[in-house]
This record gives structure tokens, sequence and C-alpha cells, in this order.
């Protein structure tokens, strides 16, 4: 049988190849879901020539996994890439990396990832990992842990991406940035790469933005966030800390001949509700703000937090540290529907900390020594805007949970003065294509363009702008940069994968982790992370474009 459809598949790869002699070149792609394809060719090794295809579908009808489509309308200068570098925002090239790991090669694989994002650490530590939602691998059994390999990349750098370093003499011009954190960083290490003279202003005492006054130590070591804003200096960069800017002409004024401004977005949302005034109620951001710059921050034993993103599990895990004894989440949807990392989720519970789901709060009112938080139960309806069911409330289902503190984790919005002069939408700024807001020479990109976010979509932004500025100063917009030799593949995927699982992320003891603001997640041994690399598919291989 298998002779048999063998034959079968190379009577069609001729037909096929015949019927697209006078057609284009094509290029590979990968689908966005698993292809229902024969399982043909079983055992069988089928070398890769770029050069000699000829569109014949062969490949793509009999890989044993699916993991290979033609894209016909394609031409062969059209770069396409592996599904978890495409949907990086950053195009961070993870298939490439992961690969250099697979051999053992650390230095060279940090050096892949600063090719496109000055904060390798702070994303080895913190990122949404995007990427690991497009594996390919994730179809088969589970996706590459990619975050937790570049994570093992940055413990074990050798440095050697400083060789490839390259920066541009000085071009006479200078460049403002307003706000240290990853969109203003970003942008403020490209223009210096290219010979511009740039100083970043920030109201807080230390960089990185909510980097550092945002996301608790116990997931973002300081010491580590300092690695990567340390480069960033390294670059040129001038800092003036504790520095308020209020009206970004003032700076064009003084001289700057451009201005970024990624301010971030440091307030938390509203929740709208009565009895939210109570001075025992805190926004998110203002309740971890203060705890990040190590502040003491007064809670009681019974913590109720509001929401279901990243942040409303930073300030549960945050009170639980603090000594709360009762935290509890109250989110309006299901589970599933929470916008945080499931690993955030799961850390939590673990922890101790309690879901309420499917409720919605109502009022807020002051008993004899706490707080009564009144709410409805709701009920999942039809998906709305952002593609999650709307939660709908039931009649006549109230109840109420006691608690000493509540933390609203809503959403943040940035603080635009009213001096700043900027176009807005819905409480951002307003940018152009170009990332250019409704003054001239002025830029912006972030959280406080685009509304909370995450930290690589923060970073692609500021690239764009960075690219746009160096334009609009004489410069060729050129912020590419190259720290390591391409990857040499050697051959298709074989069909002896074995269905395996990755391995789990170690962390200290649970008690201790409760405990302390310490890293809580350890690194992989050599040996784990190899083998983890090595469950990689190699999609990176079958671009055909060059």
């Amino acid at each position: 049988m298998a002779r048999h459809n063998f034959g079968n598949g190379i009577a069609k790869g001729m037909a096929i190849t015949f019927s697209h002699l006078f057609k284009k070149p094509v290029t590979t792609q990968y689908p966005e879901e698993k292809l229902n394809v024969s399982r043909r060719i079983r055992g069988t090794e089928l070398g890769w020539a770029s050069d000699a295809c000829s569109a014949c579908l062969l490949c793509q009808d009999s890989c044993p996994h699916g993991c290979i489509t033609i894209n016909t309308s394609g031409t062969r200068d059209e770069r396409l890439v592996a599904p978890c570098t495409s949907t990086c925002p950053s195009n961070v090239d993870a298939a490439r990396y992961v690969h250099l790991l697979s051999e053992g090669k650390t230095g060279e694989a940090v050096a892949v990832v600063r090719e496109r994002i000055p904060f390798p650490v702070v994303c080895a530590y913190v990122c949404a990992h995007p990427c690991e939602g497009a594996c390919t691998r994730g179809e088969l059994d589970q996706p590459i842990a990619i975050r937790m390999l570049k994570r093992y990349a940055v413990d074990n750098d050798t440095g050697i991406w400083r060789e490839g370093v390259k920066q541009s003499p000085p071009s006479g011009r200078s460049v403002a940035v307003i706000g240290s954190g990853p969109a203003g960083l970003t942008a403020a290490y490209y223009l210096a790469r290219k010979g511009h003279q740039v100083t970043v202003f920030d109201s807080l005492p230390e960089a990185g933005g909510m980097t550092r006054v945002g996301i608790p130590s116990y997931r973002l070591p300081r010491h580590l966030l300092d690695r990567d804003i340390r480069e960033i200096k390294n670059a040129g960069v001038e800092f003036q800390m504790n520095t308020t800017i209020d009206n970004p002409r003032r700076l064009l004024s003084q001289g700057f001949d451009a201005v970024f401004i990624g301010i971030g977005a440091h307030q938390s949302a509203r929740l709208n509700i009565p009895g939210e005034d109570d001075p025992r109620v805190f926004g998110g951001v203002e309740f971890l703000k203060p705890v990040n710059m190590g502040k003491k921050v007064p809670l009681g034993k019974r913590v109720i937090i509001i929401g279901g993103g990243n942040t409303a599990m930073d300030a549960a895990r945050t009170a639980v540290r603090l000594g709360a004894e009762q935290v509890s989440i109250v989110y309006r949807r299901s589970r599933n529907e929470m916008p945080a990392a499931t690993e955030e989720i799961e850390d939590a519970e673990t922890e101790g900390v309690k879901l309420i789901l499917l409720a919605a709060p109502v009022k807020i009112d002051r008993g004899l020594d706490c707080l009564n938080l009144e709410c409805v139960k709701m009920q999942l309806g039809v998906p709305d805007d952002s593609g999650r069911r709307k939660p709908e409330p039931i009649e006549g289902s109230q109840f109420i949970i006691q608690a000493d503190n509540i933390i609203a984790a809503i959403g943040q919005k940035p603080i635009i003065g009213v001096n700043f002069g900027l176009e807005t939408s819905k409480g951002n700024i307003t940018v152009n294509q170009n990332m250019m807001t409704s003054i001239n020479q002025v830029f912006s990109a972030g959280d406080c363009a685009t509304g909370p976010a995450t930290i690589i979509e923060a970073i692609a932004g500021a690239r764009k702008a960075a690219t746009a500025i160096d334009i609009t100063l004489g410069g060729d917009g050129d912020i590419s940069e190259t720290f390591a030799p391409p990857v040499q593949w050697q051959q298709l995927v074989k069909d002896n994968i074995l269905w395996t699982t990755r391995p789990e992320f170690p962390m200290i003891a649970l008690e201790k982790r409760k405990t302390t603001f310490d890293g809580t997640e350890l690194g992989w041994e050599k040996i784990t992370a190899e083998t983890e690399a090595s469950r990689c598919l190699k999609c990176g291989q079958y671009n055909v474009a060059t």
C-alpha cells in the first residue's frame, strides 16, 4: 500500500509540475491551523534544494506532520518565516535561536534575539510569548517552551553579540525621549546607534518604566532589568531622571530635533461604582507601584482583586507576599476568558489565591470594620468585539464579599497632561502610520499610543518610530542589526518524531515563594534546555525565498 501511494504521489507531482511550468515561482508559508494531509511516504527523507523547486506540491502532500503548505501567490524575493517568528510583534527569529540552542550555542542565540530587541533579558523573563501560541509543534503535542529557552540563553550569555555592534558616526542631531519604559528605551537605543544624541527624561527615580514599578521583582529581578538598561546606556543614551516633562513643544524649542513619547499607561481604570473612593480601595497600578519602589503599603488580611489580566495576578500574588491571609480575584467572565497568561493564573492559584468567576462588582459599602463588596452573578452570552463571550448579569443574584482592602485591576490608561497639546483618541495619543503625533517631529509608541498592551508590542512600535525619526533627521531609517550568522539547516523533518511534553518550569519551594519577592522561577540545566530545543520542527528551514 505504501509503495502504491508513493507511486501515486510521484505521478501527481509530475502532473502538477507540468501544470506549473509557466507559473510564477513560489514561496512556502505555514498554516494558521494544522493541515489534514495524508500520511504518505512515511519514513522517507526528502532533501531540500530551493533552486530546484518546481512547485510540484509533493513535499506538502507527503509531509507526515502537516507542517508545509505552498503559497503560489508569492515571489522568490518575498521573505517568509516560521510562524513563531511571524507572530512575534518584533519578529524575533525564534526558530533560529531555538535551533542554535539545540546545538549548545547560547551566545549566538542571545545574539539573534538582540538583532530585533534591546531587552533580551526582560523578554526572557516576562514576555507574553505569542510565539508559543503559533508554534507548529503545538499541533503535535505541546509547543516549544520558547520563552524559557530564551531565559536559559540570557542566563548563559557569552556576550558574543558585542562583536557585531556597529555605531554610526555622530549625526549632529538630537532626540528627546519622554519615558524610560520599553518603548522609550527601545527608541533611544536605536536612535543612539544611528549616531543621534539621545536624552531620556522620566519622572521616576530609576529607568525602566512599568518593567520596574509595575512588574513585581519575583517575576523580573531588578538586577536583571538593570542588565538590559546598562547596555542601552552603553550605547550613549543619556538619562535625566526625576524630571517631569509637561509639554513636548518645549523640548523642540530647547533645540531637540525630534521628540519621542513613551510614557506608558500608569493610571488604573476606574470601576465607576459607588464606594470606590474609599481609601482602602486601590487601583492595580497605584498598589503595585509603591510596593515595587520599596515603600510600605498598609494591607489587611482579606484582600479582593477585581480583574482578570496580568496586573490582577501580579496584585494578588503581591498581596500574598505582603501577608494577606485570604486573597480572592473577582472576574466577570470564566477562567477561559481571563486575559492573563495561563501560567500566571496557575501560579496565583498554587499560591492560594481564590478565583471567584462569573461575578461583577456592583458597589462597595463600608462595614463596621471592613468593606462589603456587592457583586452580581453573570452568565456568558454572544462574543463581543474582543472575541470573548459578553457577560450578562443574572437578575436577583447579588451577593456580598467582605474584605479589608479591594484592588481594582481592570485596565490602565496613560496620564496625558492638558498642556501636552496632543490629539488623543479614547485616552491614547493619536499617531499616524509613521508613529508621528499631531505635532510635527513629535512621535509616540507603546501603551500611551495603543492602550495597555505587551512589552514586545511596545518594542515593535518603538522600532517603527525610531525608523521614522531617523529618516526625518536625514538618515536612511535602517536600524537592522546582525549579530549572528545564518543557521545552516541540515534536512527536512523526519517521520520518526516522538510525541513528547515539554519540561516543567522549576520553581522555588512554595512556602518560600509566598513570602519572598526574590525570583521564583528557576532556570534550566544545559541538558534540559538542549533537549527541549531539539523538539523544534525547524519550520525556519522551509523558506524557499532568496
